[in-house]
């Protein structure tokens, strides 16, 4: 008869570590209008910053100075020819209606200029906020990260035998 004692012992100890980045795809026609978007904002902020109108609103601003002086080009003519044909034409009449149009004129276009630079500053800080917002906006989000992880185990295993012999 015989008696035997045994055992194990087991360990085990596993690390895992990975990166994974994720990045937006543009098509190439997107990324071309990025660039175009990024150089008219930062045109469009050095003009304001030299306190000049845009081309859009200089030409509206254009057309309502030519509508002003179209209106009242042929006023000071009307008036001679209206107080001439009632024997006014060489008295000072004429002269103080003429004075008068034109610093009516003079001040619908003093209100024209100041009207579009009211428009200009509008212009402008819609430029600004879309500069900021295209200049502080991720517009290629970038994501990454790293996982670790630890598995660790141990074990011990014992066993009494003992032997049967027949007989």
């Amino acid at each position: 008869m015989g008696l035997s004692l045994g055992g194990s012992y087991g360990s085990t100890n596993q690390t895992a570590t990975g990166t994974s980045t994720t990045a937006n795809t543009y098509a190439p026609g997107q990324t071309a209008l990025q660039s175009q978007i990024g150089g008219n904002l930062s045109t469009a902020l050095s003009a304001a910053n030299a306190g000049t109108l845009s081309p859009g609103v200089v030409a509206q601003k254009n057309a309502a100075a030519s509508n002003i002086n179209t209106t009242s080009g042929g006023t000071i003519d009307r008036i001679n020819q209206f107080l001439a044909s009632r024997g006014f034409g060489k008295s000072g009449t004429a002269g103080k209606a003429a004075l008068t149009t034109e610093l009516g004129r003079q001040s619908a276009l003093a209100g024209n200029e100041a009207n579009f630079a009211s428009i200009q500053q509008g212009v402008n800080s819609q430029n600004l906020l879309a500069a900021l917002n295209y200049a502080f906006t991720s517009l290629g989000a970038t994501a990454s990260g790293k996982s670790t992880g630890s598995t660790s185990g141990f074990g011990i295993s014992g066993g009494l035998g003992i032997p049967l012999t027949g007989g």
